[in-house]
């Protein structure tokens, strides 16, 4: 399954960003690839998501897998296009588990 999301936060991809796109991949049966310009990294690792160096307006291509890859995509599209700030949310509703 794949989607491509524009980063909206004008803090481009955060520590707390990738940190919750981790936390909400790892929780579901799916395996998520992201990828940005020339550079690819695993969902589930949070510093290979930092090492995206993706900023505001950057379009980043998500590539999942697995029988829970279209909650896991869904996930991770809502983190990454959400431009306000995350911290009182919770990746649980974002997994949609």
């Amino acid at each position: 399954m794949g989607k491509t999301v524009t980063i909206a936060s004008r803090d481009g991809i955060s520590l707390l960003k990738a940190t919750r796109v981790a936390a909400a991949v790892r929780r579901l049966r799916s395996v998520v690839f992201l990828k940005s310009g020339e550079r690819i990294a695993g969902a589930r690792n949070v510093p290979g998501v930092l090492a995206l160096c993706s900023g505001l307006g950057t379009p980043v291509e998500i590539e999942a897998f697995g029988s829970e890859a279209h909650l896991a995509a869904r996930a991770v599209e809502k983190i990454l296009g959400d431009s306000g700030d995350l911290k009182t949310s919770n990746t649980r509703d974002f997994a949609g588990v």
